[in-house]
This record gives C-alpha cells, structure tokens and sequence, in this order.
C-alpha cells in the first residue's frame, strides 16, 4: 500500500523547461553559439555536472560553460523574480487530493536548493513536504537514484510504499531504479523503451491520473 507521495519538481510540479531553454538560448546568443531545443532536449533531468559536459562535446572544449551557465542563471534568477511560474495542469488539485488522504510528500530533484525553495514558495505549496532532497544533498544525480532513496529515507517509508511522479527519462530511470512505484508524465522528452517497460503508469497530465487513484495507490 502506498503512503508517500514523491514528485520530481521541474516539468512535473512546474512548467519550467520552456523557460530554462529560453534562458539558455539567451545566455549562449551573445557567445556566438545557438542553443538548440535537441541539445536541451538531451540536458533535461541531468545534473548541471553533467550537462556541463553534454555542453562542451557539444560546442567543443573552449567554450566557456561556466559562463554560459551562469548567465543562464542570472537570466532565469530575473525571469522569477519578475513573473510567476506557472505550476503543471492538475498538480496542485492533487497535492490537495494526496493531502487529503493522508500521504506523506516529498521532493526528489535535481535543480539547486535556493531555486527549489524560491519555487516552492512563491507557489504556496512548501508546506505540502515533508522532506525536499536537491542536487546539493546527493553525491549521484539522476539516473542514479540517490535522490529518491535519500526522500523514501527521510519520510521513514519503504520504497515499495513510495508513488514517485516524474517526466523526464533520467528521473523516471532514477525512481524505477530505485524500486518505487513510478507514474511517468512526459514534458518535453518522451519516455525511452526502458521507461516504457517499467513504469506503473504512464499518462498526459497529471489530470488523467484522477481515475485511476485507487490503484495507484493500493
């Protein structure tokens, strides 16, 4: 029986991957470089230590990533402060309805614990979790899954008892690695054959998960 709930947070609580690819195409312009969707497509559910190196094959070893990367962040830093960031269809309807039934809730992601906090806030919803693991907390990014045995640790629940929602493929390779229950939502990157085979669920929106609550949750 499952009594926790674990969400990734970028491309499943909120619709944040549009955003961070026009922060990168922004960044990369004045460099001279063109900062393709296929390239942020790969770097989706990575680690900055990884897609770092995704970046440099991909420009070649002089590119200055770290630049690049910082004026990224600069860029989204700014795009936060000045607009709301729109939360994914149906996700606060079933932070409500999880609530509700009495599951504990927790955060596995891989972004950086200031924004994560900054997000949650600014949504109203940080009071939904009980734990909330980052990038800063593991050793392992996703698709190793550290980040959601760190969460299943923290709520005190095993991992067979732990519902983990995810959208991207290292993610969902995170949580189904780690033995949990996994619902896939596809963002931007459709699931690979790997997820396909062994995800609980695969759905559109998380709208679409409403009718099935009872055995997703047995």
């Amino acid at each position: 029986m499952i009594t926790s709930v674990i969400f990734d947070m970028d491309g499943t609580l909120f619709s944040t991957e549009p955003i961070y690819f026009k922060c990168y195409q922004q960044a990369a312009e004045p460099m001279g470089l063109k900062f393709t969707f296929e390239l942020f497509e790969s770097c989706i559910g990575m680690s900055v230590e990884d897609s770092s190196k995704l970046v440099r094959s991909y420009f070649g070893r002089d590119v200055d990533v770290a630049y690049l990367y910082e004026q990224c962040v600069r860029n989204f830093e700014k795009y936060m402060e000045s607009y709301p960031i729109p939360m994914k269809p149906c996700a606060k309807e079933m932070l409500d309805y999880f609530r509700r039934r009495g599951l504990k809730m927790g955060v596995a992601t891989s972004n950086i614990s200031r924004w994560v906090e900054k997000l949650l806030e600014k949504a109203q919803i940080a009071s939904y979790f009980s734990t909330v693991v980052t990038s800063d907390h593991v050793s392992k990014p996703k698709p190793d899954p550290e980040v959601y045995l760190r969460v299943a640790q923290n709520l005190g629940a095993d991992v067979s008892q732990c519902l983990a929602i995810e959208d991207s493929v290292a993610g969902a390779t995170a949580a189904i690695s780690s033995g949990m229950r996994t619902v896939v939502i596809p963002d931007l990157k459709q699931p690979n054959s790997f997820v396909r085979a062994n995800a609980f669920r695969i759905y559109k929106s998380m709208c679409d998960m409403q009718p099935d609550m009872d055995e997703l949750l047995s």
